[in-house]
């Protein structure tokens, strides 16, 4: 496969992935008032563990349960149990669509680190012009307040930057091992943070939530195997800004379980960091080309 076919599959991907995790998201607003973080996030992984620890077992040997370079599995996996777990927290106090902007943050933070931490393309006065738009926009979109939202918007800033350094980890990581094993030792690192916090955290279910909990399970499932494929065919600092796709699912997501649209200052912050990350993408892709 050339490498302008692998990038743009490796955007398809990104883009169906951050979609569908928008849908497993609006599930656990749903449930928010009844499930803890914790136990969303320990439903998530410890699913994937179960289910993939198996067909990893018959195709590639118990040897492949373990994680190479286990250091960085267990940072992989602490940053997006602290990303989603703050995005989780986040949606507590703001809609859907509202907390995804403000997560918009992390492809301008993978952009500006990509060059120095996996040796990427390194920044240009163009891209550095665009992050720096970029984070205007995110500021329109936060607006600093002591009103009630305010710590909602600030939460989900720290899950942005956790989940920064999850999409640098993947690219770190994306050859050490097959897809179906990466997808697991993520799971596997993620539970093994997750599996202490339970005792402390975890939230009775009841029979009444089991399909909405394993549509959740499901649907996190699919995100999370398609975003690690997406990261082992192209560059981190190409595809993360990709991730606005997910404001369009989550803006319909929200309309059609909570009636609610972002406002006219968020919309405005969501044009300005959209049209900073589609330029950077389309940048590296035209780079890419002509390399």
């Amino acid at each position: 496969m050339s490498p302008y076919n692998r990038t743009s599959l490796g955007i398809f991907l990104f883009v169906g992935a951050v979609s569908i995790n928008a849908v497993k998201d609006g599930i656990s607003k749903l449930l928010s008032a009844e499930i803890t973080a914790v136990t969303f996030l320990s439903i998530q992984y410890m699913f994937l563990v179960i289910l993939l620890s198996i067909p990893i077992t018959l195709y590639f040997g118990r040897s492949a349960l373990i994680p190479p370079r286990p250091w960085l599995q267990l940072l992989r996996g602490g940053s997006a149990c602290l990303g989603i777990g703050f995005y989780y927290w986040s949606v507590h106090f703001i809609h859907i669509a509202d907390a995804i902007a403000v997560v918009f943050v992390s492809p301008l933070i993978v952009t500006t680190l990509s060059p120095f931490l996996l040796g990427e393309r390194p920044l240009g006065a163009r891209r550095i012009m665009a992050v720096l738009v970029g984070f205007i926009g995110v500021i329109i979109i936060v607006q600093p307040s002591f009103t009630g939202q305010t710590p909602g918007y600030l939460i989900a800033l720290g899950s942005g930057f956790f989940i920064s350094f999850f999409y640098l980890l993947n690219r770190k990581l994306s050859q050490e091992s097959p897809l179906i094993c990466s997808v697991f030792h993520t799971a596997l690192c993620a539970s093994f943070f997750l599996l202490p916090l339970l005792f402390f955290y975890a939230s009775p279910i009841h029979q009444s939530q089991l399909p909405l909990l394993a549509s959740f399970a499901i649907f996190s499932a699919i995100g999370q195997i398609g975003m690690i494929a997406a990261f082992r065919l192209a560059a981190a600092n190409i595809i993360s800004p990709f991730i606005y796709a997910q404001i369009i699912a989550a803006t319909a997501v929200g309309y059609y379980l909570f009636g609610a649209i972002p406002d006219k200052m968020t919309w405005f912050g969501i044009l300005i960091i959209v049209g900073a990350g589609i330029y950077i993408a389309l940048r590296e892709i035209k780079l890419e080309q002509n390399n």
